[in-house]
This record gives C-alpha cells, structure tokens and sequence, in this order.
C-alpha cells in the first residue's frame, strides 16, 4: 500500500529530511534509443558505460553515477542533477506545498522506504517503478521538443537546418538533427541497450509495480509493440505516454493491450485549448484528440486517464480554459477521477519559460486559474488542486529571467528568433494561432530596444 503524503515526510525526516528522495532506488527511466538513464523525468540523463553495461543488464539502473547520488542524499547532500525539487521546495514557503520527491517517494510501503536507510548505497537494487523510451518515433512535433525525442523535429531540422541565431540552453537543442540521440537507427539494429533491457526485463518484471512507456510516441515503436506481445497476465501496472493523435485502428489495438497487465494507464499530453494547443503542439488535431480521450476513458479495459499539462510560456494562455474543459469531462461521465491533471512546469528550453512574463501578466493568469480552481472546487482532487497551486506560486514568486539583464536579454532574443522560425517552419501564423493577448504581449517584446 502506497504512504500518506505526511506519513512519507516524516519517515524522510528520520532518513535525510533535507535530501532523501527514494526515487534514486526504486525509479528508473531509461532513454534505450541513446543508452541513458536517470531517477525520474526532472534530472537531466545520464550515459550508462557500456562497460558497466556488459558485466551487469542492471546497470540501466544502478550506474556508478546514480550510485553516488544515492550516498548524497543519505549523507544530507542535496544533488545539483534534482534542483527541480529543491526549487519548488525553497519557493513554497509553506510545508503543505509538496515537491515530486514527496510524491515519487509516497509511492511505496513505509517498509520500502525504510529499508532504504540501511541498504549499502553502492549495492545493486531492482527498480520498482520503470518508464522506458525505445527510440523518438513521434508523429508531433512541439514547440518545447527536439529531435531527441521526436523524429518529426528531426524530419525538420534535416530539411530545413538549424534554428538560427540561438544562444542560450535551446541553441544546441535546435542545430541536432537527431543522430545523436539515435546513434543505432529508430529500428533498434544493434542496439545494446535495447537487447539488453529485453534480457533485464524477465528478471525484473515480477518486483516492478509500474512499467512506464515514453517516447516519442510509443504505439509508432515496433519495439513497444515486442513488449506488448511478450507479455501476458503481468502482475504490473503498464502506463503508456500517448499523444493519442492516430487512427481507430491504433488506438483500438492499444486498447486492447490492457487485458494483459493488472491494468493500463494512458498519460496523454495537452494543457490549453483548440489552435493554441495545435500551435504549441505541432501535428496536434484538436478534434481527435478529444475523440480518442473519450473513447479510451470509455474503454473497461482503460484504468485511469491522465493528462499531463506542461505550462509553458506559449501555452500558459487557455490553461484555465483547459481545466475548466476537463471538469466538464469529468461531470459528463459524472465521475471526477475519470480524469486526472498532472500540473508540470516547464523549465527547458528556459526562453519558453513562463518567468519570462512580466509578472502583471503572470499574476492575471494566476488569478484566472484560481478563479476556476474555486468554481470547481467540488470536481478537482486534492492532488489536481496540490499540483495547481504549485503552479501558482511559481507564476507568483519565481522570476529568476529578471536577475540578470543580460540573460534576460538573450533568452528573450532567443524566444523571438524560435517562435518566428517555428511559425514559417510549420506554416503556422502567430497571429492566427495564438490567442491575443499572447500577440500583444509578443508584439511589445519585439518592440523593445
């Protein structure tokens, strides 16, 4: 059984209460396309040594490098790779306001999570909780994206060429053509790492409690579909990241795969409304996304549906449209877990980020959301409400764009050499697209000196 969100705060207090996360132990993700791993989606990945990799199938996990973090965390360190948690907990000024590290640690037993306090920290542990990426076969391509997780970016970048002109942190992001993240090709031919996660996944499969499949978009991996037919009457819940933009026949068949697991969870990806939603998500058709929602939520072979917003500065202007269109969902089929919003805060590329905003604006979209949060009070969880106030106080206090002059300065050069490229790129007008008050505001940035 899972912990209470204050029982795991304080079983952390007796471990490390400034730094123990336990996703360290029990949660991987794995990028199988470049061999590269990680804790949970908020640090940036790490290679995983082929030489680590052939002694042991494990080391998609347990690398040297996570290792060390782990005796980080229980000697008290905060490690740099998860400021993500550390940002959001030293922002809140308020102990209800919980980071992911609660949450990724609540999902275990107190046993699990104590157990961990006295487990050598170089020792070799099975995940609990798994997501795998095979490749970055994807049929969109967002504004946020690249060609490492989207072969439509890279169809891009390989007609058209770089982004120009970009020098911050999405510079480099937007001149790759993809190569590098799938150094084996999206048909996985000598691929190491995904022979070897196929060897692993036999070992680990009875302890797992969730294996997680990311992209890309997964129902385009003929991987994906390998692990679907090896699998059968599994004791683990599979959750699958879809942008459910596909035909009937696809989605049918994704469906179906839900009779082999203990259940299927969909996570899709969306968080503003019709042609702000299709700009933001390039390849995104409103209409059939909201057709395919439906008719997986309406599935028994569908356990939960969840939609995971990713608030960026382009797509920051329909959010409260958007949750006040998925309560009406909700009330539609009278039931308010039928969906369930994950609220996450996009930090890269950071000239995306909504600390761009002036904080007058920033505050009547706070405001906006509120407004809705308390019309729909009755129809929102209590974790749907926990993660949009988080989201709140970071429209609210973060504004670290504004410390430094400079870096503002290039980061919002950046932001208009990307958005009017992107916009001539995937034939897509601003003006057109985006919502008003996005164009004035845009329009007033471009002015400025």
């Amino acid at each position: 059984m899972k912990t209470s969100y204050e029982r795991t705060k304080e079983l952390i207090k007796d471990i490390a209460p400034k730094s123990f996360c336990a996703a360290k132990w029990y949660n991987v993700s794995i990028w199988l396309g470049n061999g590269r791993t990680a804790s949970c989606h908020h640090p940036l990945a790490h290679p995983v040594p082929k030489k680590e990799l052939e002694k042991s199938a494990s080391a998609l996990h347990n690398t040297q490098f996570k290792k060390e973090q782990r005796k980080k965390m229980l000697a008290g360190e905060r490690p740099k790779e998860c400021g993500y948690c550390w940002k959001v907990e030293d922002a809140a000024q308020d102990e209800t306001i919980n980071s992911d590290r609660i949450y990724q640690t609540a999902r275990y037993t107190e046993e699990e999570i104590k157990a961990l306090k006295d487990i050598p920290w170089d020792k070799n542990i099975n995940p609990k909780t798994v997501e795998i990426c095979f490749d970055n076969l994807c049929n969109l391509a967002c504004s946020y994206c690249n060609s490492e997780f989207s072969s439509t970016w890279s169809k891009d970048i390989s007609k058209n060429g770089e982004y120009k002109n970009m020098v911050t942190d999405g510079g480099k992001t937007y001149r790759q053509d993809g190569s590098i993240a799938m150094p084996f090709g999206n048909k996985n031919e000598g691929n190491i790492y995904v022979k070897r996660f196929f060897d692993w996944f036999p070992e680990i499969k009875g302890g797992i409690t969730e294996l997680r499949v990311s992209g890309g978009e997964p129902s385009r991996s003929p991987s994906f579909w390998k692990l679907i037919d090896m699998s059968d009457n599994e004791k683990f819940a599979l959750a699958v990241n879809s942008n459910l933009i596909m035909e009937d026949s696809r989605l049918d068949r994704l469906v179906e795969a839900g009779k082999k697991f203990e259940k299927l969870d969909i996570y899709t990806s969306a968080e503003c409304m019709y042609k702000n939603q299709e700009f933001v998500r390039d390849g995104f058709e409103w209409d059939t996304w909201e057709k395919n929602v439906k008719k997986a939520v309406a599935s028994p072979h569908i356990n939960g549906m969840y939609v995971m917003m990713t608030i960026s500065l382009l797509g920051i202007w329909t959010v409260d449209k958007f949750v006040k269109q998925i309560v009406e969902w909700k009330k539609e089929v009278n039931d308010k877990h039928a969906f369930f919003m994950s609220v996450n805060i996009l930090r890269f590329p950071s000239f995306q980020s909504v600390t761009m905003l002036p904080q007058t604006i920033k505050e009547d979209l706070a405001n906006r959301i509120e407004k809705v949060m308390k019309e729909e009070f009755d129809w929102i969880n209590d974790l749907e409400r926990n993660q949009l106030k988080r989201l709140l106080i970071y429209l609210r206090r973060v504004d670290s764009s504004m410390e430094d002059v400079d870096a503002y300065s290039k980061k919002r050069n950046d932001l208009i050499n990307f958005v009017d490229q992107y916009a001539v790129r995937r034939n897509k007008p601003v003006e057109e697209y985006m919502p008003q008050e996005f164009n004035n505001w845009y329009q007033q940035l471009k002015n400025e000196d």
